[in-house]
């Protein structure tokens, strides 16, 4: 992904100025550097955005495979699949999500661990997802049984030592004992704990916002539900002012009606859309293998034979698109949702999320029912349609 020095990305309508002049965005280096109206140089590359709209990168912080490929695969080329089957979409960045076995090898964590960093031709990798191991078995979803286990010192020593740099979330059941400390430790590590996979009551999660947990992992799902005896975490979460939450938008793990009371109860700022998306992102509808069991993949739901939903096969533009769809938030909101507020979420914002300058150039330009037509990773086109709208002129 060779970054052009100058680059001008003409006649773009921007996001967050849909009723604005069409503009000019300035790169140099890989990012923004200025935006108004530039005229065309020789040494730049010119691309011509043609009126469509330009939305930051899309970053998605829980996706476990995409093109076929998973992060289980402990393969460069997985994660490569994976990285460029998501720049079709328009992600940018994202967090490779999997799970931790304990007394086995981990080829896959030491896979990422050593690759996240490489350029993968596509979305660059941000980090580590580890959905696990310290949640509640009784509240594990689709998560295998073997990959669920109590803390203690030593077992969180070893994810420590396997997955070295590249751990920036866990998700964690906060009830369970032994866990505050794994929530403390992760912290000083600059990692983010996030509640889920959890049977915490209202109380318990309470505590655990009070100490240090501030972000929850795709919210309804893999919890108690709400109850007017026994609230459970769900009003802890509602009641909260700065807590974070993972939203599936898709219209199957949440009913459209539940992402409307989410957007219309929380302030848009706490709403981070995820895909929680498998292998059959970016594959056409069928029949699949994962986890060694067979799949169907339609309407965008992945689900075992028996009918057991298991993920999405969604891409995160599709995430945005329905999330508007549901709450009939402006375009700013919905791409906010899978751009701004993950980027807010990792502590990114200062280079990511928003089309400012001094920000990476990772740019989307897209129709207004976000399909993608071109992704700009670091300033450098990492995908375009077939026969784009866009033009594209190289330096002279």
């Amino acid at each position: 992904m060779p970054k052009s020095n100058r680059l001008i990305l003409k006649d773009c309508q921007l996001y967050n100025q849909r009723s604005g002049p069409l503009t000019d965005i300035l790169i140099e280096n890989g990012h923004i550097i200025s935006i108004g109206t530039f005229t065309a140089e020789t040494s730049a590359e010119v691309i011509d955005a043609n009126g469509k709209i330009v939305a930051p990168g899309f970053i998605d912080v829980h996706i476990q495979g995409a093109g076929g490929c998973d992060v289980l695969d402990a393969s460069v080329d997985s994660l490569k699949t994976m990285s460029q089957t998501l720049a079709r979409f328009g992600v940018t960045d994202f967090l490779a999500t999997t799970v931790m076995n304990p007394d086995q090898d981990n080829g896959h964590l030491k896979s990422l661990a050593k690759h996240w960093k490489d350029d993968l031709g596509g979305a660059r990798i941000l980090g580590l997802h580890l959905e696990g191991p310290f949640i509640n078995p009784e509240k594990r979803g689709g998560i295998t049984r073997s990959a669920i286990y109590p803390a203690s010192d030593d077992r969180l020593e070893e994810i420590f030592d396997i997955t070295g740099d590249s751990l920036k979330m866990m998700t964690i059941a906060p009830e369970l004992e032994g866990n505050q400390i794994v929530i403390d430790q992760l912290i000083q590590r600059g990692g983010i704990p996030s509640f889920g996979h959890s049977r915490a009551n209202y109380q318990q999660t309470k505590e655990a916002f009070a100490n240090g947990i501030g972000h929850v992992t795709h919210i309804f799902n893999a919890m108690l539900p709400l109850h007017h005896r026994e609230p459970g975490p769900l009003l802890a979460i509602l009641e909260s002012e700065t807590v974070s939450v993972q939203i599936i938008s898709d219209g199957v793990h949440l009913h459209p009606g539940i992402v409307r009371y989410l957007y219309n109860s929380i302030c848009i700022d706490r709403c981070v859309c995820i895909t929680d998306g498998i292998q059959a992102i970016g594959l056409p509808e069928g029949k699949y293998v994962y986890n060694g069991r067979d799949y169907f993949s339609k309407d965008g739901a992945a689900r075992y034979e028996d009918g057991t939903l298991i993920g999405t096969a969604l891409a995160v533009n599709e995430i945005g698109a329905r999330f508007q769809k549901f709450t009939s938030c402006n375009l700013e909101d919905a791409v906010n949702s899978i751009s701004l507020n993950p980027a807010r979420l990792l502590g990114l914002d200062d280079r990511k999320g928003s089309i400012e300058a001094g920000k990476d150039a990772d740019l989307v330009v897209m129709t207004p029912d976000f399909k993608v037509e071109l992704t700009l990773v670091g300033g450098s086109v990492v995908y375009k349609t077939k026969r784009p709208d866009c033009r594209i002129r190289p330096p002279s």
